[in-house]
């Protein structure tokens, strides 16, 4: 099962321990997708205040790449989460 690391604080993402290269926004647009766990995120710093209706606007104009890491991904069994960091897993 795949192991996506969303590390707020650093502004990186690690998939099975690999990390990946994004910019801001699409790491921005990521964090949204993590919503899709569940768990109410607000975001304040490039895409202004996001609420969870505001998830299925942003997925439809994800980059392709993350579109094809969000398809590769099972929905997680395990969600950590702290005010820095999302871990699905």
């Amino acid at each position: 099962m795949a192991n996506l690391i969303l590390d707020r604080h650093q502004q990186r993402v690690l998939l099975n321990g690999m990390e990946c290269s994004l910019t801001d926004l699409e790491f921005e647009v990521l964090w949204v997708l993590s919503a899709f766990t569940g768990i109410p995120l607000t975001l304040d710093r490039l895409t202004g205040h996001l609420h969870d209706n505001d998830v299925e606007t942003d997925i439809q104009q994800l980059h392709p790449c993350l579109l094809a890491l969000q398809q590769k991904l099972p929905l997680p069994r395990r969600l950590g989460m702290t005010n820095d960091r999302v871990i699905l897993s």
